[in-house]
C-alpha cells in the first residue's frame, strides 16, 4: 500500500507555493536591473531578496540563473509586493509556464540537497547540525 501524504494548508497564509531558502552551495543567482541580489527565499511564483537601497519602481526586469539538470536563465519582470527595507519581495510577471516549471524543479532540488546535508554524518558518525537547535 502506498503511503498517504497529507499536507496541512494554513488558510491564513496567502502564499500559493512552497518556498525554499537556497543554501550557499546551491547554484542560484538573482540579478535585478543588472545588479546581483542576495536571495532570502524563492517560490514558483515569486522571490524575496535583500537590497540595501530604496526600490523606487513597482516593476523591475530580472534574471534568475540556476542549475538543476542543466543551466537555466529566466528573464522576466518582477512586481514588488513587499518593501520593508532591506527586505523586498515580488511576484514573477511574464514568466512562461515552462519557466515556472523550471523554478519548481529548482525548489525541489534545493529541498533534496538540504535533506542530504541534514543527513550527512560528522567525523564521530553523528548527524551534523544544520541549524539552530533548542536545548
Amino acid at each position: 500500500m502506498k503511503p498517504k501524504i497529507e499536507i496541512d494548508i494554513d488558510e491564513d497564509a496567502k502564499r500559493r507555493n512552497f518556498r525554499v531558502t537556497p543554501h550557499a552551495d546551491d547554484a542560484v543567482e538573482l540579478k535585478i536591473a543588472g545588479i546581483s541580489m542576495e536571495i532570502i527565499n524563492i517560490s514558483a511564483h515569486g522571490i524575496a531578496f535583500l537590497f540595501p537601497g530604496d526600490a523606487k519602481k513597482e516593476i523591475y526586469p530580472i534574471q534568475l540563473a540556476f542549475t538543476t539538470d542543466r543551466d537555466y536563465l529566466i528573464e522576466c519582470d518582477l512586481r514588488l509586493i513587499r518593501k520593508q527595507k532591506p527586505e523586498y519581495a515580488g511576484e514573477f510577471e511574464n514568466a512562461s509556464e515552462r519557466d515556472i516549471s523550471r523554478i519548481t524543479s529548482l525548489i525541489v532540488e534545493c529541498q533534496k540537497k538540504e535533506i542530504r546535508r541534514a543527513n550527512r554524518l560528522d567525523d564521530d558518525g553523528e548527524p551534523q547540525a544544520t541549524g539552530d537547535v533548542d536545548k
